[in-house]
C-alpha cells in the first residue's frame, strides 16, 4: 500500500481481532491525505489531494456496506475505495480510517460491488510476491474473476500562450483482469496464453466456447462469460 499505516476503529470487536491490542490512531482527513503521498521513490512529496484536480476514489462519497472477516463475521460500516492509495477507507462518527491489516478482511461488500484483497502476480508463472491489492469481484466460484482499477497522478502542465497553467491532475487508467484459483494469488490475464496457463485443465473446453462465441480475452463482460462456464464444468 503507499501509505504508511493508519488504523481503523469501528467497533472494539475490530481493535481486538484485527490489532489484537495495538492502539488505533484517529487521523484527519488532511493528515491522511499528506500520507499517502509521502512515499515516493525520489523523496518526500509534500503535494496533498487537495492540490490535485479530480478525486482517487471508485464513488467520493462513503457508501453503506458490510465488512466480512475471516471467520465470518459482518459488520456495518460506511466505506469508500482510494484507487491511487490502494486503500479501504472505514468512516465512524466523523473520523475516517484506513485498513492496516486488510489480509484479515474475507471481503467487503457494498450495494452494487463486492471487494476482496489478494496478493497477485504480474503474469501466470511467477513467483508469488509479497504485493496485495483490493479487487473487484467480477465473478465468483472455484475461479474468480477481479478486476482491478488503475490510476496515476498527471504532472501540472506550465502556463502557453493563451492557456494558464494546469495543476497535476487525477487520471483514470484502463483496467486490469486477474483470474484467483482457490487461494493461489491472482494471476493477471492480458491474453488467451496467460489465461490457459490458469485453466489449463479445460483449455479445449474453452477454447471451443471461446471460438463459438466469439468472446474477447480483453472484453470485461466475455471474460466473466468465460469464467462462468469454467466454473460450472
Amino acid at each position: 500500500m503507499k501509505t504508511t499505516a493508519v488504523f481503523f476503529c469501528v467497533t472494539f470487536v475490530f481493535c481486538i481481532s484485527f490489532a489484537q491490542g495495538q492502539i488505533p490512531i484517529l487521523e484527519s482527513e488532511a493528515i491522511l491525505d499528506k500520507l499517502r503521498l509521502n512515499k515516493g521513490i525520489n523523496g518526500v512529496e509534500t503535494l496533498q489531494y487537495s492540490n490535485l484536480n479530480g478525486d482517487p476514489y471508485i464513488f467520493k462519497d462513503f457508501r453503506k456496506g458490510k465488512l466480512v472477516v475471516l471467520s465470518g463475521a459482518k459488520f456495518d460500516i460506511a466505506i469508500r475505495y482510494d484507487i491511487y492509495a490502494n486503500e479501504m477507507h472505514l468512516q465512524n462518527k466523523g473520523e475516517i480510517f484506513a485498513i492496516i491489516h486488510p489480509e484479515k478482511v474475507n471481503r467487503i461488500e457494498t450495494d452494487s460491488l463486492t471487494f476482496i484483497y489478494s496478493k497477485f502476480i504480474k503474469s501466470p508463472g511467477e513467483e508469488t510476491t509479497k504485493d496485495g491489492s483490493y479487487f473487484i469481484l467480477q465473478a465468483d466460484g472455484k475461479c474468480k474473476l477481479l478486476i482491478k482499477k488503475n490510476m496515476r497522478i498527471q504532472d501540472p502542465e506550465p502556463p502557453k500562450l493563451y492557456q494558464d497553467a494546469k495543476p497535476p491532475k487525477f487520471v483514470a487508467t484502463s483496467d486490469t483482469y486477474y483470474l484467483k484459483l482457490k487461494d493461489a494469488s491472482a494471476a493477471r490475464i492480458k491474453n488467451e496464453k496467460d489465461l490457459f496457463a490458469v485453466l489449463g485443465d479445460q483449455e479445449a473446453a474453452l477454447d471451443k466456447f471461446i471460438r463459438s462465441n466469439k468472446l474477447r480475452i480483453k472484453n470485461a463482460e466475455d471474460l466473466a462469460k468465460i469464467v462462468t462456464y469454467y466454473n460450472g464444468l
